[in-house]
């Protein structure tokens, strides 16, 4: 069942692509060339995917979703966004990954309409703040893996989000809806839909992937982002730090879980 704030932010999400798909920090044509939008964290983290079935969640126009294909990975991605799913299709044959496959679907319901199991499910960069129930959540996650399979998870740490990105508390229930705000590639870009987020513990995240079946195998915090947070933060190979050079709190959170 659509859920009403999830689909107001699907239309945000359809009027940003296009923008994000042609900002310069997506590596879009580096991609198109024959590269990767993948970070060095990820690729660590999950190693030879090669011939592994592979699905990401939230994956917006399927950029990292068809650097996994490169990989060797056998790749489902899923956006709410129609536009997103339109612009990954695009950029599927642009590039030949013609195994890569792409589902429109809000994750809250992804299991109504895909119904597999895979040996990884991945999710990354910017994703949880968009999700009104992480109970559902982590319920599509436990159902999509295969015995044994592995889910990846990173993302904003909340403590980052508490502090750069919203006004609501580090503990807040309550959602937040914005107008008219820049977007976070091109801040010259002043999105004219609203947007909801929420903001999500640390343990509501883990507890969440616990409830569900999964076990955590492992946590990780750090002090870089994987994005400019603000204007005067500067860029060593992939990551974003502060001009003080060190966050004094977490900007990164990752969970490895298994089924």
């Amino acid at each position: 069942m659509p859920h009403q704030d999830h689909e107001r932010n699907r239309a945000m999400w359809n009027e940003i692509v296009d923008v994000h798909l042609n900002h310069p920090s997506y590596l879009t044509q580096q991609f198109l060339e024959g590269g990767s939008s993948l970070k060095q964290l990820e690729l660590s983290e999950l190693g030879d995917v090669s011939g592994k079935t592979f699905l990401h969640l939230m994956c917006q126009f399927g950029l990292d979703t068809l650097s996994w294909a490169r990989k060797g990975a056998v790749v489902t991605g899923v956006d709410i966004s129609d536009r997103s799913i339109l612009r990954a299709n695009e950029l599927k044959e642009k590039s030949g990954l013609m195994s890569a496959r792409f589902v429109r679907s809000d994750v809250l319901d992804l299991r109504s309409v895909l119904d597999e199991h895979f040996d990884f499910v991945y999710q990354s960069y910017g994703t949880l703040c968009w999700l009104a129930d992480l109970d559902r959540w982590a319920q599509v996650v436990a159902q999509s893996l295969k015995p044994g399979g592995t889910f990846l998870l990173i993302d904003d740490h909340p403590c980052s989000l508490a502090i750069h990105q919203t006004k609501l508390s580090y503990f807040s229930t309550e959602s937040e809806t914005l107008d008219n705000q820049p977007d976070y590639a091109d801040r010259t870009f002043i999105r004219s839909h609203p947007s909801t987020e929420w903001q999500h513990t640390t343990a509501g995240i883990l507890n969440c992937l616990i409830n569900a079946g999964l076990r955590i195998g492992k946590v990780g915090e750090f002090d870089y982002s994987y994005y400019q947070v603000y204007e005067d933060w500067y860029c060593e190979g992939d990551r974003w730090y502060p001009p003080s050079g060190q966050s004094t709190f977490p900007l990164m959170l990752l969970v490895r879980a298994t089924k």
